[in-house]
């Protein structure tokens, strides 16, 4: 093996979303950056997460709009899915934001090196690639080597027809039946874009109830709203293995002492998502980077490891499992490795699953509220009080907003067409220390979802205009 040398200011491993952000940002500091990838640029949530899912997603939802067009009088006839081409459409959409990355890499003058990293100290990278590497001598490093789905005993992935919810989004055709083990956010938006193109989906999930992330008000609502969200959904039920009858998988699973037997094209393991398989090959041994109890790398606020001169960053760093807060330790790593002032707050960190409709929340449940305050206020608008909403076929959901005694935001909930969107004001609220007049006085423009926000503040004031 031939090896070179090198050096840089700053080398950052990872070209997901933290990890290209760290280095981009490094770079807008003055920094000279590498950044290494083994595999290609935007990581996972853009090849194989988040992007691909969101895309799927919007396809399937064609299919009830197009009832709805004929109901309003456009009529369009057999409808015909071209699923291969869906897929050759969504690929197209992550080539154009990879080609985006690298050429903002480019332009800020960051070297791209494909290949694989690993610590020979606390100041020396070594990447490999084929027969080649090289040694790279640097100030600071962040890592932002992501993570990887969990494998469950008896379900590993290298068995027929057992896949991750990233091989789910290379399927050449519409599966008939697909079994999802795991009834987290990942499984539930898997059976929302797969349902919508007509696949029969199962879920078999361990504990009592789906979702548990949300609360049980929201996973009512969304159940009620759609029979997806509702039938063959299998609570308190533990996956076992796998079995085969005429060549396709079967999940053998057990609930209440008796056997379950699921059978489907494929079977989807969504159980979650580890960061230590990709710490193997870094050789943390050879620095000073210590590991918390739940064995995630140690970082301070200013996603600093316990070794001064490497960071962490995104799922590597540990929860929540989130691109848009790789995004922001990504700058914040960046920042202080360039010498300025710079820490990681996650008090309002908004989460978003795209179900049909979409569940967006941020800061306290009213549950959580109301054990630490006295006197909370609560306001609760459904969007079928929303012009916006009825004008658009989207009326299913609500909006709720959650205040202290004084009437400080501390919450809000939002179950609802555009609720992705519509949370950023919340968490900008909530960064701002907003009131709830803060909200209701600040003008919408008609018609929007978002003005369903700002209804809802003056529910909690007891005084809404179009609900009561």
């Amino acid at each position: 093996m031939g090896v070179t040398n090198t050096e840089a200011d700053l080398v950052v491993v990872g070209a997901g979303p933290g990890g290209y952000t760290a280095a981009i940002r490094g770079a807008q500091k003055g920094l000279d950056v590498v950044l290494v990838e083994k595999e290609r640029v935007g990581g996972v949530c853009l090849n194989h997460g988040c992007i691909p899912a969101k895309a799927l997603i919007h396809a399937a939802g064609f299919q009830r709009d197009i009832a709805h067009w004929n109901d309003i009088g456009i009529n369009t006839g057999v409808v015909d899915v071209d699923f291969q081409a869906i897929q050759e459409w969504k690929n197209d959409v992550i080539e154009q934001l990879d080609d985006g990355i690298l050429q903002q890499l480019d332009y800020h003058d960051v070297e791209y090196v494909n290949g694989t990293a690993s610590f020979l100290d606390s100041s020396t990278m070594r990447v490999e690639h084929g027969d080649d590497a090289r040694d790279i001598a640097f100030d600071t490093a962040v890592l932002a080597t992501g993570s990887q789905p969990i494998e469950i005993p008896g379900l590993e992935f290298d068995q027929d027809g057992v896949i991750s919810s990233r091989e789910v989004l290379q399927v050449d055709e519409v599966p008939d039946e697909l079994v999802v083990v795991g009834g987290g956010y990942i499984g539930m938006e898997a059976v929302t874009k797969f349902s919508k193109f007509g696949s029969l989906i199962k879920v078999v999930e361990a504990r009592d109830r789906v979702l548990t992330m949300f609360e049980e008000e929201i996973v009512n609502s969304i159940q009620e709203t759609s029979e997806m969200y509702r039938d063959h959904i299998y609570t308190s039920t533990m996956a076992k293995g796998v079995e085969y009858e005429n060549g396709r998988p079967v999940l053998v699973a057990e609930r209440e002492g008796e056997e379950l037997r699921l059978g489907g094209d494929y079977i989807i393991v969504a159980a979650g998502r580890e960061a230590k398989t990709a710490y193997r090959a870094l050789n943390l041994g050879n620095t000073a980077i210590e590991r918390d109890d739940r064995g995630y790398i140690k970082t301070d606020r200013r996603m600093q490891t316990t070794d001064e001169n490497v960071f962490c960053v995104g799922d590597a760093a540990g929860n929540p499992h989130l691109a848009h807060v790789a995004y922001r330790q990504g700058k914040v790593a960046a920042e202080v490795a360039a010498g300025g002032d710079d820490s990681f707050d996650g008090r309002y960190i908004p989460a978003v699953m795209y179900t049909d409709p979409e569940v967006a929340i941020v800061g306290l449940s009213e549950t959580d509220a109301a054990e630490q305050y006295d006197g909370i206020k609560v306001g609760r608008v459904p969007f079928s009080a929303s012009g916006r909403a009825l004008t658009t076929n989207k009326s299913s959901g609500y909006v709720k907003v959650i205040a202290d005694a004084n009437e400080k935001l501390l919450g809000v909930r939002i179950v609802g067409a555009r609720a992705s969107d519509s949370i950023a004001e919340a968490t900008l609220a909530l960064e701002m220390d907003a009131h709830l007049d803060d909200i209701a006085t600040t003008i919408h423009a008609h018609p929007t979802f978002p003005e369903a926000v700002a209804e809802a503040a003056e529910a909690a004031k007891g005084e809404s205009i179009h609900s009561h």
